[in-house]
């Protein structure tokens, strides 16, 4: 009969103890129950590294894009090879918002070392790359206004395999 009755109240002391926990969360602290507030949540969560090629081949032009991903931060190479036109190279460094990556580009072309803006738009499995008004600041070509950017598809990235 002890026994019993030792039972009964260790299983009634149980019952309360998880009564009182839901009770709580549902009259207490009622964020234990919405969904996650993800205002304050990265725009684009990715997990770990990686490293993804990218080229645009066209005619006689060849543009390559390697990027490495960490989290919410970008960073790369970029060689643009355009028929008749000065070849530059260099490395991009920047971060992802949502669908987009907004970077500087540092290269050099023709022995002069230069900083300009770069935004690209991903759609599916492709970056493409925005073009608008551009200003000089401090010697850095940016963007005037990014929101006024065209993404028109004059210059796609597509999947490549890294070499």
């Amino acid at each position: 009969m002890k026994k019993t009755l030792l039972s009964l109240g260790m299983a009634l002391g149980i019952f309360a103890a998880c009564t009182s926990n839901n009770s709580e969360h549902q009259t207490g602290d009622s964020s234990a129950m919405k969904s996650p507030d993800t205002t304050a949540m990265p725009t684009n969560p990715i997990a770990g590294k990686s490293e993804n090629c990218y080229a645009y081949i066209k005619d006689k032009d060849s543009i390559l894009l390697k990027l490495n991903i960490e989290g919410q931060e970008v960073t790369g190479d970029l060689a643009y090879n355009l028929f008749e036109k000065d070849k530059n190279k260099g490395t991009i460094s920047g971060e992802i918002k949502g669908d987009t990556i907004i970077a500087e580009y540092l290269f050099d072309s023709e022995g002069v070392r230069s900083t300009r803006e770069l935004v690209l738009l991903k759609k599916g499995e492709q970056y493409y790359e925005g073009f608008g008004d551009v200003i000089d600041k401090k010697g850095k070509i940016s963007f005037k206004n990014r929101a006024e950017l065209k993404f028109d598809g004059s210059i796609i990235y597509s999947p490549v395999t890294c070499k």
